[in-house]
């Protein structure tokens, strides 16, 4: 049986950033993954057909291992994933929409589909870890700027 999931969320900042932060590895380190995971490995070829990878340690102390290749990048707009859970996982497709928030920021919608029940992998789970990484995204991006709507050469600078 196949499912989906989608969340939207909120993002205190340009769509720019929010659509950097996707793709940089630096800054995918910093925030990617449902909470108690850490990021061992970022790495990304940023281009339609490369590879998007993501490692973590896991809070039992093992790794998981996200593998995606990019299948469309539209800047500060979409990026479109085939996903893998895991290296062996069956490909399933997530698809990143950034939009202008009404009020300021970035309406950011994440939609993963075509997810196989199996194992601990289901509606639940999936669901869950796409929300914690997703609440990690809003607290890296609120704790990386003083001013997150503005962008950083707009800061109150003063000469």
């Amino acid at each position: 049986m196949q499912f989906a999931v989608a969340l939207e969320r909120v993002i205190a900042a340009p769509r720019s950033k929010v659509y950097r932060a996707w793709l940089d590895p630096s800054l995918l380190a910093a925030w990617f993954g449902p909470d108690d995971f850490s990021v061992v490995v970022a790495s990304v070829d940023e281009r339609v057909g490369g590879v998007h990878n993501i490692e973590m340690l896991n809070p039992d102390g093992g790794h998981t291992t996200f593998v995606s290749v990019i299948e469309e990048l539209v800047p500060d707009e979409r990026i479109v994933f085939t996903f893998k859970f895991d290296p062996s996982a069956e490909e399933t497709r997530l698809t990143i929409t950034f939009g202008d928030a009404e009020g300021g920021g970035t309406a950011l919608r994440l939609h993963h589909e075509r997810i196989t029940v199996e194992g601990d992998l289901n509606t639940t789970s999936v669901n869950v870890g796409w929300g914690q990484t997703l609440a990690k995204l809003q607290t890296f991006i609120a704790s990386s700027s003083s001013n997150p709507l503005q962008p950083n050469d707009q800061q109150g600078a003063q000469s």
